[in-house]
């Protein structure tokens, strides 16, 4: 009789174990991922951020108009995106949001500030600002290996600012390796 019970014993034990596999056959579940992966998100929005940073640096909405600064209107159709900004008010000149230290008084450069006095047109604070933004221009185009350097500026000046006062900008920009003028406007209907 012990080797029944012993043959019976075997037997249930088998039957155990068959049972166990298919009972985890029967419930098994994929695994499933617990946590959620925030890194490819953090470099998905930062790709979006700069790409909107770049699409929108050169607008003509996003230049603060004021009574120093009111911009004519044109119906022309260039983006200036990308170019570095050189905006004229009545009162000031900056570069890239940056004041140089150069007053205007009734939209004029003080000819102290100018090579020549008052029949110069090269703008000296403006120069050496300009030679600053052409040489880290240029380091930048030639780290990233994009080629030549464009030299792309975007002229932003109030609609009352005298010609001359362009003429001396446009030349003081071209005397540093600017050479592709844009000049900035309201577009119109029309």
């Amino acid at each position: 009789m012990s080797q029944t019970a012993e043959t019976q014993e075997k037997a249930s034990a088998l039957d155990v174990k068959r049972e166990l596999a298919r009972y985890k056959r029967k419930h098994k579940h994929e695994a499933e991922i617990n946590y959620l992966n925030i890194t490819p998100m953090l470099d998905m929005m930062t790709i979006i951020l700069v790409f909107l940073l770049k699409s929108l640096s050169a607008s003509a909405a996003n230049i603060p108009q004021s009574s120093d600064l009111t911009l004519p209107r044109s119906t022309s159709l260039e983006d200036p995106s990308g170019a570095l900004q050189v905006i004229v008010s009545r009162v000031s000149i900056t570069v890239n949001g940056h004041n140089i230290g150069i007053a205007l008084s009734n939209g004029l450069v003080d000819p102290s500030q100018k090579r020549g006095g008052g029949a110069g047109f090269l703008i000296n604070p403006l120069n050496s600002e300009m030679r600053d933004q052409a040489t880290a221009a240029r380091n930048l185009s030639q780290r990233l290996g994009q080629g030549n350097w464009k030299g792309e500026v975007a002229i932003i000046a109030d609609q009352t600012i005298p010609m001359r006062t362009i003429y001396e900008v446009l030349y003081t920009c071209g005397q540093n390796g600017f050479s592709d003028f844009k000049l900035l406007v309201i577009k119109s209907s029309g």
